[in-house]
């Protein structure tokens, strides 16, 4: 039985706040080399082209999903499964297996696709000890050491077209 979200959304807000405190380290697409992407499982389809292109770019890429639904559809079996029913506990706080594996993944820069407030991945995200995080803004919440401001409307092709071109124009030195 799953109770209410207040609890994650309070640890996530905490976890936001102390992060804005925390050293970021600039990273250019060039000089990273893990790269790990989060999305939701629905965009799976969207998403993928995305990771081919990091891939094409010799750039060890992983990919963590979030899946809500009752099922988890076929993917990639290299994928980090999320999964709402069976990865979250009754405060849909990430269990400490899922969050131990997680944070174990090497990322020079965490990419976050999720739309919404998927208050899980956002969870996860903050507790990584990855030091540059970029994503699109969808909250008050400050999350990412590069925010992209978006329209509510746009696509998740055109949110990663505009994070690529950033991180290959930053200049890290």
């Amino acid at each position: 039985m799953r109770l209410t979200n207040h609890f994650i959304r309070k640890k996530v807000k905490e976890l936001a706040e102390q992060a804005g405190k925390r050293q970021s380290h600039f990273c250019t697409l060039k000089d990273a080399r893990h790269i790990l992407v989060l999305f939701n499982v629905e965009d799976k389809d969207i998403v993928e082209p995305c990771l081919e292109t990091l891939r094409s770019q010799q750039k060890n890429t992983k990919a963590c999903v979030y899946v809500s639904g009752d099922t988890v559809p076929e993917m990639d079996p290299s994928y980090m499964v999320i999964h709402a029913k069976t990865d979250l506990d009754m405060w849909y706080m990430p269990v400490d297996e899922i969050e131990k594996k997680f944070c174990s993944c090497d990322a020079d820069i965490l990419i976050d696709l999720t739309r919404g407030d998927n208050y899980a991945m956002q969870y996860l995200l903050l507790k990584h000890p990855g030091t540059f995080k970029v994503g699109a803004r969808s909250s008050e919440l400050d999350l990412y050491d590069l925010t992209i401001s978006v329209t509510e409307n746009a696509d998740i092709k055109h949110i990663f077209g505009h994070i690529l071109f950033y991180l290959q124009t930053i200049r890290s030195k």
